[in-house]
């Protein structure tokens, strides 16, 4: 009779969810474990920027209900960290004393905002947003604000501003890069998208760097490294995440900016894995959330003895807030041509970058009917020499792939 194999999975994120999900049908029998900082089931992580303009109960974020879990025989720890990891022994420590036993670990425990050290940042009305108590911290502050600033102009930074904007408030948008979206868009694409958001009463601050948050005890204002001064009752910051590497720092797991794996999602360590926002492959962390739960399922699927291999793939961001929307694949930096087209009747503006005759990248503005074929051309390089060489229209490319 085959012994029951214990899984245990750190982090209740999606990386940690698809895991669970991956073992369990392939696993009738093991027993599942998933220990969680937080004290809440699973929820979509990517949607607490929309939820700061909503009335909202927690199960509205939740991915899976209590019943789910129980219906699968996915045991929950909530509300504990692990303090110690002892790999020789096959065991955790949690933060209570309590010791589990492992056969297979994956580790997804995540990343937490990054906080630039900024002069003031530790004043009342500075938030960054990473978990539903964070949520409802800010929205509980930004009841008594009129005026909010957030830094960074990134997809989430403009998710947050635009929601914050729905309660009715004055909204500022820092961003240190000159001009927003900078992994997404190229210039001249930016410039248009900026246009947009500033005809829809969001104050733009490009190229600009905080040197200090203003305010005796709580915030009043910002000022930037140019001098200037913003009056605002509040800081939202938005400038990416970092991984939580302290569950390893003690231990022989090897990390660097996070516990590094090979395309197995294996550490260093045998039965050792990890996946989503604190694994780093390749020397990248990623941290996007799709990312994360096919990390997460090839994990579960390798944990029960599989062989599956993680195959990074074309990156895109979608951004979706009011009427705008932009969607954005593979490398806008480096190419050597462009096809380009504006619909003025749709207020959408299409691009197409071009290297050796093929695509490499893809931005749609205000169309989504146009993202799938894009994203396809994108995804598989398609070859455009001969559209090319007819100086067909992007329209013309779309209809004819």
């Amino acid at each position: 009779m085959n012994q029951t194999k214990e899984y245990i999975i750190v982090g209740n994120g999606i990386a940690g969810l698809s895991a669970a999900e991956t073992i369990r049908k392939n696993d009738e029998n093991g027993k599942i474990t998933v220990v969680s900082e937080e004290n809440y089931l699973t929820y979509y992580r990517v949607k607490l920027s929309h939820f700061i303009s909503k009335d909202f109960k927690d199960n509205e974020l939740f991915i899976h209900n209590d019943q789910w879990y129980k219906e699968r025989n996915i045991d929950l720890i909530l509300g504990k960290t692990v303090s110690k990891i002892d790999t020789d022994s096959n065991e955790l420590e949690l933060s209570d004393g309590m010791k589990i036993k492992y056969d297979t670990l994956l580790l997804a425990i995540g990343s937490r905002p990054f906080v630039p050290p900024i002069k003031g940042s530790e004043k009342d009305g500075v938030f960054a947003l990473r978990t539903i108590e964070d949520l409802k911290n800010a929205q509980s502050y930004f009841k008594n604000c009129s005026s909010i600033t957030v830094l960074g102009g990134g997809l989430l930074g403009l998710e947050a501003a635009w929601a914050i904007k729905e309660l009715g408030k004055d909204v500022n948008i820092v961003e240190f890069f000159p001009h927003l979206l900078p992994r997404q868009l190229d210039e001249g694409l930016s410039k248009e998208l900026g246009r947009q958001l500033e005809e829809n009463g969001l104050s733009l601050y490009l190229g600009a760097a905080t040197d200090e948050i203003l305010g005796n005890g709580k915030v009043e204002g910002v000022r930037l490294q140019d001098g200037r001064e913003i009056k605002t009752d509040a800081i939202l910051i938005s400038a990416g995440i970092r991984p939580v590497l302290d569950i390893v720092k003690d231990s022989d797991i090897k990390f660097d900016k996070g516990i590094q794996v090979n395309s197995f999602m294996k550490t260093n360590v045998n039965n050792v894995y990890a996946a989503g926002d604190v694994a780093e492959l390749n020397g990248m962390v990623i941290g996007l959330w799709g990312i994360s739960g096919d990390q997460g399922k090839v994990a579960g699927e390798n944990m029960v003895g599989g062989n599956a291999e993680y195959k990074m793939p074309e990156l895109n961001a979608m951004l979706m807030i009011g009427k705008l929307s932009v969607f954005s694949a593979g490398n806008i930096k480096n190419f050597d041509k462009t096809v380009e087209e504006v619909d003025k009747v749709k207020n959408a503006h299409y691009k197409l970058f071009i290297t050796n005759g093929k695509v490499v990248g893809g931005v749609v503005m205000n169309d989504m009917s146009k993202v799938p074929k894009v994203k396809k051309m994108v995804t598989n390089n398609v070859d455009l020499t001969k559209q090319l060489q007819n100086n067909m229209s992007f329209d013309d490319i779309i209809q004819n792939i």
